[in-house]
């Protein structure tokens, strides 16, 4: 009869530890979900594009200038200001804006590309400076995160390195 009871309890408390194990990833989520939120953790601006520091209207679509990025040190990123062009879906088949990247009321840079019907197509465009504080590029694509020209989502993103000797004042 003891044996039986033994029996009894110890596989009454390994079906509640199995169910506890079943269990805890599920209670413990919002947990582990709230420590992360609170830890202050964020995307890097070299992957993220930094911060938004204006917005211009256009005719049907929208540009979005971001802040310039700066490389931290071990970062081997060239100083880059990303634009963004959306909804890709209103935009002309053919692109060609000048645009005011530090809001000085001058443009800096003329960014053209043709937007491909298919939205997996890869891009390619031109950015040319029109001062010196900024590098022009030639049909680019997708070179590096500081030089490029690509689709993401219904958005276009243009990623136009800075100068330097510009960027390093």
């Amino acid at each position: 009869m003891r044996a039986r009871i033994l029996s009894i309890l110890a596989y009454t408390g390994a079906g509640l530890t199995l169910m506890i194990a079943v269990c805890v990833p599920f209670v413990l989520m919002g947990v582990f979900s709230n420590v992360v939120a609170h830890a202050g953790l964020h995307i890097d601006a070299t992957y993220s594009g930094g911060t938004i520091a204006r917005t211009i209207q256009r005719n049907g679509y929208r540009i979005v200038v971001y802040q310039p990025v700066q490389p931290r040190l071990l970062e081997r990123v060239e100083p880059f200001v990303q634009i963004v062009f959306e909804p890709a879906d209103s935009l002309p088949a053919r692109v060609s804006d000048e645009v005011d990247l530090d809001g000085d009321g001058r443009p800096d840079v003329r960014v053209s590309f043709s937007v491909p019907a298919d939205a997996s197509a890869k891009m390619r465009g031109d950015v040319t400076a029109l001062n010196g504080g900024d590098v022009s590029l030639a049909d680019v694509a997708d070179e590096s995160f500081s030089r490029m020209v690509v689709r993401a989502g219904n958005q276009i993103v243009v990623r136009v390195p800075m100068n330097k000797v510009v960027a390093g004042r």
